[in-house]
């Protein structure tokens, strides 16, 4: 789970691109009926509030939030994804954070922040682009979907990866007995099945490989294909270029040979990427071209 920090958040950055004035001459409440303004100055309206846990300072929270300027220019929907961040204390009065520790799990609420001390001291901008002015304001609709410790968040997070390393072990067991494969895992848990041995220069760390390929999920599906593309990858054996499973079975090979590489999530992406989910095995068809 990534944790984003307030002060180094910097997808609000992306204000600038929109290249359209937000400059307003509201006169605050008039702009804004039915909310209700605290000390500091924020302008905050619940939809929702409930009597459930309330988020502190050091707490870890999961929000749903879209926000736009007071002109109505969308900056940011997560159309119903959650955002993890840590709740920190305020770097200015009615910021973000302060917004945030009015919380409880389970409420919803708009907020109504100056863009000006947002974006230099929550976004942390050196220049305000030249739309934003005093009365320039970001309105951020925010529903609270959690929030825990950091003990409860880290066992949450043991209990994630527990449960997604056993559903993969089963994963692969049912793989190895559908296609017969009768070679043992390697120590680091790679299989790896020749299919084709290859006759040229052998594969060692630190050598420039070429390498032609076909990844698959455990189904069949294929997500990447070098030969889609006609040309294959190159990286330097043994550096850390590709995932850990490519590094270990690549260096089994020699020039020519082709293989089969049954990769754990743990000598592959781990807790996900890109279109690649959390703890899920994938199976190479790899090809090795050339070895300078």
């Amino acid at each position: 789970m990534k944790i984003i920090y307030w002060k180094k958040w910097q997808l609000l950055i992306l204000i600038v691109a929109l290249g359209s004035s937000i400059l307003s001459s509201c006169s605050y409440f008039s702009d804004y009926p039915g909310f209700k303004e605290d000390e500091s100055g924020l302008l905050y309206k619940f939809h929702e509030k409930t009597k459930s846990r309330k988020a502190e300072i050091g707490d870890f929270i999961t929000v749903e939030m879209r926000y736009k300027t007071n002109e109505d220019s969308l900056l940011f929907d997560g159309n119903g994804a959650t955002i993890p961040l840590e709740l920190i204390n305020p770097v200015f009065a009615g910021d973000i954070n302060q917004a945030l520790a009015m919380m409880s799990k389970g409420d919803s609420a708009t907020f109504v922040i100056r863009a000006d001390s947002f974006l230099l001291k929550n976004a942390m901008l050196t220049i305000l682009p030249d739309f934003i002015d005093d009365d320039s304001r970001i309105i951020f609709n925010i529903r609270m979907r959690n929030v825990q410790s950091l003990e409860e968040l880290e066992l949450e997070k043991e209990k994630t990866l527990r449960e997604g390393l056993k559903i993969e072990e089963e994963a692969i067991n049912a793989y190895i007995l559908e296609n017969n494969i009768s070679v043992n895992a390697e120590i680091s848990g790679l299989y790896f099945i020749p299919i084709r041995s290859g006759k040229g220069q052998q594969a060692n760390i630190g050598q420039h490989v070429s390498v032609h390929y076909t990844g698959k999920f455990l189904d069949g599906t294929i997500f990447d294909s070098s030969y889609d593309r006609g040309k294959p990858i190159e990286f330097d054996l043994g550096l850390g270029q590709v995932i850990a499973g490519w590094d270990e079975g690549i260096a089994k090979m020699k020039k020519g040979g082709k293989a089969l590489l049954l990769i754990p999530s743990d000598l592959g992406y781990g807790t996900g990427r890109g279109q690649i989910p959390p703890y899920t095995p994938l199976v190479f068809e790899v090809e090795l071209i050339n070895v300078k």
